[in-house]
């Protein structure tokens, strides 16, 4: 039994059960994190629906069909939407770095498989480096906004809209302008709480920042613990951690376009050195409000270990397996259907784009 810091013991996820659907659609990722290879997109939605989850998301094109065969994304699209599926894919990096060209013929080429298996909507990430003493952050950003305005003419004129996902080298306020301007009609957010913490900002206040642009969603919960170098986060189910999930959903519901609620249990370790003083120099948007509320977090996390309540950070070293990433999906569902229920709105009905 996992032990919630809420002090709320989860239910089983009931696959099909018989309540009402809510119109926060559930889905989850599916990759080799969760035991599915490259090519096996029927494999992986057939377990999607028997699991009782709503929609798949895949990383990118190439994990439905490494050659980007249109046959076999139509027929995945085909096979997603006869089971009731909304299916979402990324289509990989905005850059920076690297030539200009051969990164938007690539993003092109993914956007054509991805509208060849029926998604007129996908994510892509970055990949700046904040520490790169030779190309400053801000010309990093500049190159990525060039890239998007490569992509609007396009997105534009085919009614498809690129969401970029609060990957762990952006803030949301970096994010958020980029969003801004390259034109939120076509550009949006996919929305990745568990990155915010590793540029020191709180999940609840970033996703009310982003809330009016945030059309998908990454969602997994963290524990953080204090080390030699700051902060250091791990990857828990939602509801498992330490993130406020009533509020993140309340501003999800209340005030987001998204009304898909995809989880994602990955692989990513990341810490945020917040106690060295160089850090905060290429972090100018960190608050002491928000920063503070990671070390509560922290805190938290550190005072449950030492009673035993909660895993310990060596506890949480040790990677799941696929089949345990794929139990605490349903885990993730489970905390996430109880809290929506309490939540006007949050429980309308099915609902598709």
């Amino acid at each position: 039994m996992t032990t919630h810091l809420s002090g709320v013991e989860n239910p089983r996820f009931e696959p099909g059960g018989s309540r009402e659907r809510q119109s926060m659609r559930i889905g989850v990722m599916c990759g080799r994190a969760q035991g599915f290879e490259d090519g096996h997109a029927e494999e992986a939605l057939a377990w999607v629906s028997a699991s009782g989850f709503e929609g798949a998301l895949f990383a990118t094109p190439r994990s439905i069909s490494p050659e980007l065969d249109d046959v076999a994304l139509k027929e995945a699209g085909e096979l997603a939407s006869s089971l009731g599926l909304y299916l979402e894919v990324g289509i990989g990096s905005l850059g920076p770095f690297g030539p200009a060209d051969d990164r938007l013929s690539g993003l092109n080429a993914l956007i054509d498989a991805a509208a060849a298996a029926g998604c007129e909507e996908f994510f892509a990430y970055t990949r700046t480096d904040r520490h790169d003493v030779d190309v400053p952050h801000g010309e990093q950003l500049d190159e990525i906004q060039r890239t998007l305005q490569g992509l609007v003419p396009r997105l534009r004129a085919e009614g498809l809209r690129l969401n970029l996902k609060t990957h762990e080298d952006l803030s949301s306020q970096e994010v958020l302008r980029l969003v801004e301007a390259s034109g939120p009609d076509v550009v949006g957010v996919s929305l990745d709480v568990a990155n915010l913490v590793v540029r020191g900002e709180d999940p609840v206040e970033a996703t009310r920042r982003l809330a009016p642009h945030i059309h998908q969603t990454h969602l997994e919960d963290v524990a953080l613990f204090f080390v030699d170098r700051g902060l250091r986060r791990r990857l828990r189910p939602c509801g498992a951690g330490v993130l406020d999930w009533d509020a993140i959903l309340r501003t999800l519901v209340e005030e987001a376009p998204a009304r898909h609620l995809t989880l994602e249990q990955h692989l990513g370790r990341f810490d945020a050195d917040v106690f060295d003083p160089a850090w905060f120099d290429a972090e100018p948007h960190v608050s002491a409000k928000e920063l503070a509320t990671l070390f509560r977090y922290a805190l938290t996390c550190e005072r449950g270990a030492a009673a035993g309540d909660f895993p310990s950070l060596a506890e949480l070293d040790q990677d799941p397996s696929p089949l345990d990433r794929r139990s605490q999906l349903a885990e993730s569902a489970t905390w996430l259907r109880e809290v929506i229920d309490t939540i006007p709105g949050g429980h309308r009905g099915s609902s598709s784009r």
